[in-house]
């Protein structure tokens, strides 16, 4: 299994995170906080842990749509150029204009694909719950665009169907889907401000802002990808005119990264199991998800908020609990990125990848659960690493 082009893009993406946290600093600019950031990279590690075999069985069903459901497939249409744009010849290099074209026009609609995803995560009350996770930090900086939801690329996968319909190739929309994630990266940011000409095109960090933003105004805004075309032309754009107040309109109160991922699906249980009538209990998933029922007062207020007022989640602990968070972090990643080495080079099994991925699930929540500053955290953390250290000192014994 070879590593993805986002695979091959997270060594800049920490080295930029590192660079805008010293360039916030120097500037007087506080980005940063330890327990938000780790809470982040946490749950963008959770992410690619329980990612893979999810791409790896949507590609295969991708594919299979392709290949038996394809226009080429049922019609006979031609194959979608889908070779280099430019190749080296005996002559030198040669530029291919209908592979460019080709690739161009697919980058184009994955784009395109993902802004109706994306729309609809914040349209639909079952589809916010896969995406929740990415609003739910308060600050707004780069490890922001790695806080991902582990379930959210079922459905984002499923919403490409229709490019597999079309006929594209799953290594080209793969290709496509990457460079549009790694164009994310960049807008998650406070310290660039507006772009001249590219606020009229393109998604930039200030378009960005107002869609992590919790105020009533910039609710549900710039859905874009790579292109803010899109809500420009399906009415869903807003200009930035103030700073944010970043996070969840109801604030998700925790830094613990498996409650950050699953907790609106047990509010959604809560809400559907509460009501009688199937009408409503279809509503509540299928709506957005401020909607109610008459019954239980109807659609909620968000109220305004300000920002002078406004106070952060942000649990005073101890600094060494502080430090020993930050270690424990440090320590999970680097087994992290080994198991996610060893898995891809198949020098370990899925067996023993999935049994590892469990106790870092576990590991990353006892971590969570020390900075929020839990009584319980003491526990958490000496059972996760006593379920991986007395089996060691068996066998050592």
């Amino acid at each position: 299994m070879k590593d993805s082009i986002i695979d091959l893009a997270v060594p800049f993406f920490l080295l930029l995170i590192l660079a805008e946290a010293a360039y916030g600093k120097w500037k007087g600019k506080k980005v940063y906080r330890w327990n938000d950031t780790i809470s982040d990279l946490s749950t963008g590690i959770l992410f690619s842990l329980t990612g893979i075999f999810v791409t790896l069985g949507s590609l295969w069903l991708y594919e299979q749509a392709r290949i038996h459901f394809s226009v080429q497939t049922i019609f006979g249409f031609s194959e979608i150029p889908s070779g280099s744009p430019i190749t080296k010849g005996a002559a030198g290099w040669e530029f291919h204009t209908g592979e460019t074209i080709s690739w161009l026009l697919v980058l184009i609609a994955v784009d395109f694909v993902y802004y109706w995803f994306h729309r609809s995560t914040h349209d639909v009350h079952f589809l916010w719950a896969c995406h929740v996770t990415h609003h739910s930090s308060e600050e707004f900086n780069l490890s922001v665009a790695l806080r991902q939801n582990s379930f959210q690329r079922v459905f984002e996968y499923a919403f490409n169907l229709p490019l597999a319909i079309a006929g594209v190739p799953w290594w080209m929309f793969l290709l496509c889907h990457g460079i549009l994630k790694i164009y994310q990266f960049w807008v998650h940011t406070r310290l660039i401000g507006k772009l001249g000409w590219m606020e009229k095109i393109l998604l930039t960090p200030s378009h960005h802002r107002v869609h992590h933003g919790r105020d009533p105004e910039y609710l549900d805004k710039n859905h874009g990808g790579i292109l803010i075309l899109w809500d420009k032309w399906f009415g869903t754009f807003a200009e930035e005119t103030k700073e944010p107040v970043y996070g969840l309109t109801t604030p998700l109160g925790t830094f613990e990264p498996v409650y950050a991922n699953v907790h609106v699906y047990k509010n959604l249980w809560k809400l559907v199991s509460s009501v009688p009538k199937w009408k409503d209990k279809l509503s509540i998933l299928f709506r957005k998800p401020d909607w109610r029922p008459d019954s239980m007062g109807g659609t909620i207020r968000i109220p305004k908020v300000d920002a002078k007022t406004y106070n952060k989640y942000d649990p005073q602990i101890s600094s060494g609990k502080l430090s020993t968070g930050v270690v424990q972090f440090l320590l999970l990643s680097t087994i992290s990125l080994a198991l996610l080495k060893f898995f891809k080079s198949g020098r370990i099994d899925a067996e023993v990848f999935s049994i590892w991925a469990i106790w870092l699930i576990l590991s990353f929540f006892a971590t969570g659960r020390l900075l929020d500053g839990s009584k319980t955290s003491k526990f958490w953390i000496i059972l996760s690493w006593a379920l991986v250290l007395l089996p060691i000192c068996f066998l050592l014994i």
